[in-house]
């Protein structure tokens, strides 16, 4: 009676280790492959931010819903560009005014991914249209996608005899596609943001967006 007892005993404490294998393992094997997969998330999109965050939040949720549709991504990665207080300082000193681009903004879908839109700014000798300080162009396709001239003496040392007798030319190119209402909408914001730093000695008349460049109608851009 005593060999079968431990027989019972042997074959009931197969049974339930084989009952719980699947879960717990029996027995303390070896085998790592069994092991709690991570559960950490890939680090590769770790710069990835929501539009609307991107560029000192110069984009709005109108802005950023049309940079998502119809296949535009939800999140993008803003490429390292200087403060708005350094490139208004690289833009106060004399090389700058040689017409050497600024960026200002740049967004690209990954961390060294494809661009899909960027505003830089530099010095022009060309001026807005008289009696205008401020002058926006529409421009077609992605690599010239709108312009930005403003009037701003910043005083001596303007490149010209006159001492600051220049515009800012801001540009943008823009593969997200977004409507010419919200170029005309990013570039203005861009130029109020430089110019105030610049403390031009005119203020420039910066105009309505919706007036150079009325926003597109439902379902068209």
């Amino acid at each position: 009676m005593h060999r079968n007892s431990r027989l019972a005993l042997g074959r009931l404490a197969a049974l339930v280790c084989a009952s719980v294998v699947a879960v717990t393992g029996c027995g303390g094997g070896d085998d790592e492959s069994e092991a709690p997969k991570p559960t950490s998330k890939p680090t590769a999109n770790s710069g990835l931010v929501p539009v609307t965050q991107a560029c000192d939040g110069l984009f709005d949720e109108a802005i950023a819903k049309e940079a998502r549709e119809p296949n535009g991504p939800g999140k993008v990665y803003p490429v390292k560009t200087g403060s708005t207080s350094h490139v208004a300082k690289a833009l106060r000193e004399e090389s700058a005014r040689r017409s050497t681009p600024e960026d200002l903004c740049t967004l690209t879908d990954q961390a060294e991914g494809k661009e899909l839109l960027a505003i830089t700014v530099a010095w022009t000798p060309h001026s807005p249209p008289s009696g205008q300080s401020v002058h926006y162009t529409t421009t077609v396709g992605p690599e010239d996608a709108g312009r930005l001239l403003v009037t701003c003496d910043i005083g001596s040392g303007g490149g010209t005899e006159s001492g600051g007798d220049r515009s800012l030319e801001f540009a943008m190119r823009d593969y997200f596609t977004v409507s010419d209402h919200s170029h005309a909408k990013l570039l203005i914001a861009s130029a109020k943001k430089i110019t105030s730093q610049l403390k031009c000695r005119e203020t420039p008349e910066y105009p309505d967006p919706k007036v150079v460049a009325p926003p597109p109608k439902r379902g068209l851009r």
